[in-house]
């Protein structure tokens, strides 16, 4: 039987891989594909003899034979075992047995999940459109009438049913007793858990019913599917989560881990057989990119629906250069073959360096142009081929091409994984941005953004992925060199600019802020052509700002922060980063206050204007905070939203976050360090309530809040827009009983 169809979704058995297709009309075929999963061994002949003794002990069967692949640094093709496994759901244990017996530099291949195995070695991809020979429900053969990197492809229909918690204020771990809302085909009903029989019937009834493909939830895998299938379990009620009856569930544990300078908690999985379980709130980017987003970075990748839609960003990427290495019959190491070379200490300080900033003068500014690179990283890695075998390879010891200030060597005859790797994510997503540009309907503008935005966090990863610790393939040495070759571009923008008469006001990585009095738009377009010429790497005008603020830093009042701005363009649009407004810390109350302030300030077109908008925007001030005072807020709108760094008992202190976290612990709430708590400040002082805060969970509209905190972030807010008039904190808070409209400071700048 020949299907024309869509590769829908696949697992590890132990004697191959259940392979779900669908085709053009819906129809789902389960199929069985005979595989294999392989590792390689560069042994030596005496221990290769060991193997074959030893061969009895190994948790599963295996066949092996001797091949020749191509050394990732050297290039050279060497002689090879290959370890062909009969289970593969054995293939990590006997990888560990004989891990106990030889090096780990040895191995290659070796800790890749065997799904990807799959993929790598078939170059089937999620989401593959073509023709499939089934015989008796096995796959025997397939014509693929598509490409994993295609732009203009088809995807199946799909049915989704939504699973989420109704009551939606917060997590249902926090929660004492649950209703289900579930919906499909646009009708939602409500399932309340008053008999657990009842509910798992009910969940049944629509699985049965409906047979959807796709089970869409908030909270699925922290709480609700675990909830439901231990309920099941309890009662002895078969739960039909699974299309496939015969296959288990896909489980992990939570996990929490210390990532860039804090703590983040990652909630367990809870994958499915047969039909997809995405969780919203357990994954990045099908926030950032929605469903579009996530079935073309799967099929970029590689990686299953489901698990793309939990993993990071920065698997995704390995998971191509992975795949790359195998079209290529590249070996893939085990674990980072190359260790950081020895570095004298003028190198060190030459080469330790990340991007270049420029801080900007505190306070307003106006006329002021931001040009933008884009892409930068990913296209200075692909204009100067730079990879970890391509720094100081063997076959260019006279290379011309050289690394500024490193004086690294840069390969001249081969073009290196990375920059294979990241050429065609790059031509695609400039691709989708075309179409968005010229999309004649909104709802295609939309799904070509959602398209892009997923491809862009692949380009934003890929330059920390070079010098990541855990990647196989990275190395410091391609990290440092990209960082020196943007420094140098940054400079001759720069350099550039200021020939022709601008003035940098800012600068931070790959982005300048320039003026020049008088100067128009096709001036500032015609400097971005000169500067791509000279860089190398395309740089555009983003706008002209009609005024620009940069806040000086909480810290200290004299320096501003780089990434810490607002500006109206000349279009009126507002442009606004790092700023409370924008923080997820900060409780919507003061968020609306800062956003009423900007409101009022959109509409001016110079600095002057602002002045003359004062008395407005410090009236929004004196209201919200005349209406904290009268406790006429909404305690909902004063919630602050915080990442815990430790579990509930660690903390030595009596912080609001520790004291939150041990009340929730206390009422049975389960917390681990890198979870975020919800709660409302009742007392910060604690003279009053040694809570100080309760949290959302447990709060009562009687509990109240704190007027005098709440209106200490109030004035924070606020400074950062009206400091550079005068108007400090410290200042407003002094002042406040008095009529502000009569302050010599307002009379000053009125």
């Amino acid at each position: 039987m020949k299907i024309t169809g869509w590769l829908f979704d696949s697992y590890a058995t132990d004697k191959g891989i259940t392979v779900w297709l669908v085709d053009g009309n819906g129809k789902k075929y389960k199929t069985h594909y005979h595989f294999h999963p392989l590792f390689y061994l560069n042994l030596t002949k005496d221990e290769e003899h060991f193997l074959q003794l030893m061969r009895k002990e190994l948790p599963s069967e295996v066949s092996l034979r001797r091949v020749e692949r191509r050394d990732l640094y050297s290039r050279v093709m060497i002689p090879v075992l290959e370890v062909s496994l009969h289970n593969p759901l054995m293939f990590q244990k006997t990888v560990y047995t004989l891990s106990k017996h030889f090096n780990f530099y040895k191995f290659y291949g070796a800790d890749i999940k065997v799904m990807q195995l799959f993929y790598y070695i078939t170059q089937l991809f999620p989401l593959a459109y073509g023709e499939y020979e089934i015989e008796n429900d096995i796959l025997q053969h397939w014509s693929l009438l598509d490409r994993f990197d295609a732009i203009d492809y088809t995807i199946p229909e799909l049915s989704v049913m939504t699973l989420t918690p109704s009551m939606k204020l917060f997590s249902p771990k926090y929660q004492r007793s649950m209703e289900i809302e579930v919906s499909i085909d646009d009708t939602t009903r409500v399932l309340q858990q008053n008999d657990p029989r009842e509910l798992i019937e009910q969940i049944n009834y629509y699985l049965v019913q409906y047979d959807p493909d796709i089970i869409l939830t908030e909270y699925g895998d922290s709480s609700l599917l675990p909830l439901l299938s231990s309920l099941a379990e309890e009662y002895r009620i078969p739960l039909h989560l699974n299309r496939d009856p015969d296959a288990r569930y896909y489980t992990t544990k939570a996990q929490s881990y210390f990532s860039y300078g804090s703590m983040v908690h990652r909630d367990g999985v809870f994958e499915l057989a047969g039909r997809w379980h995405i969780d919203r709130e357990n994954s990045f980017i099908v926030g950032e990119a929605d469903l579009e987003g996530l079935y073309d970075l799967s099929r970029m990748s590689q990686i299953g629906v489901q698990h793309q839609a939990r993993t990071s960003i920065g698997s995704a990427l390995s998971s191509m250069q992975i795949s790359w290495a195998y079209r290529n019959n590249v070996l893939v190491p085990y674990k980072r073959p190359i260790k950081e070379s020895f570095k004298t200490l003028s190198t060190l300080l030459k080469s330790d360096r990340g991007g270049l900033h420029f801080m900007p003068p505190k306070g307003y500014h106006e006329q002021v142009a931001e040009l933008d690179f884009a892409s930068m990283y990913p296209t200075l890695m692909k204009n100067h081929n730079i990879s970890s075998e391509t720094i100081d390879c063997v076959c260019c010891a006279d290379s011309s091409h050289l690394v500024p200030e490193l004086g690294y060597r840069l390969c001249e005859k081969h073009t290196g994984f990375v920059p294979e790797t990241l050429t065609p994510i790059l031509e695609k997503r400039a691709r989708y941005k075309e179409l968005k540009r010229t999309a004649a309907t909104d709802e295609l503008k939309k799904k070509y953004d959602r398209m892009q935005a997923g491809l862009k966090w692949i380009l934003v990863t890929c330059f920390g992925y070079l010098g990541f610790k855990k990647s196989r393939m990275g190395r410091i040495e391609a990290h440092e060199a990209v960082n020196a070759f943007a420094r140098e571009g940054l400079l001759r923008a720069k350099e550039i600019a200021e020939a022709k008469g601008f003035t940098l006001i800012h600068a931070i990585v790959d982005c300048v802020w320039l003026k020049k009095k008088d100067a128009t738009r096709e001036e500032y377009e015609a400097l971005a052509k000169e500067i791509e010429r000279e860089v190398g790497v395309k740089i555009s005008l983003e706008g002209i700002y009609q005024w620009i603020l940069f806040p000086t830093s909480k810290m200290d009042d004299d320096i501003t922060t780089a990434t810490r701005y607002v500006g109206t363009y000349e279009n009126g649009e507002m442009k606004v980063r790092g700023l409370e407004v924008r923080r997820h810390d900060t409780c919507r109350y003061v968020k609306k206050m800062q956003q009423e302030m900007l409101d009022v300030l959109s509409s001016a077109r110079s600095v002057a204007e602002i002045k003359f908008r004062l008395p407005d925007v410090i009236a929004v001030v004196k209201r919200y905070i005349d209406q904290l005072n009268e406790g006429n807020v909404s305690p909902f709108e004063l919630v602050i939203r915080r990442r815990i760094s430790k579990d509930p008992y660690e903390y030595a202190n009596k912080s609001i976050n520790a004291v939150v976290s041990q009340t929730l612990a206390e009422a049975g709430v389960t917390l681990a360090a890198g979870e975020s708590i919800e709660y409302i400040i009742t007392d910060a002082s604690g003279k009053k309530d040694p809570q100080k805060a309760k949290p959302l969970a447990l709060y009562a509209l009687d509990d109240g809040y704190d007027a005098k905190k709440y209106s200490e972030f109030i004035f924070d807010a606020a400074e950062t827009l009206l400091q550079p008039f005068g108007y400090t904190r410290k200042e407003l808070q002094k002042s406040w009983k008095e009529d502000i409209m009569d302050l010599p400071l307002f009379r000053q700048v009125s």
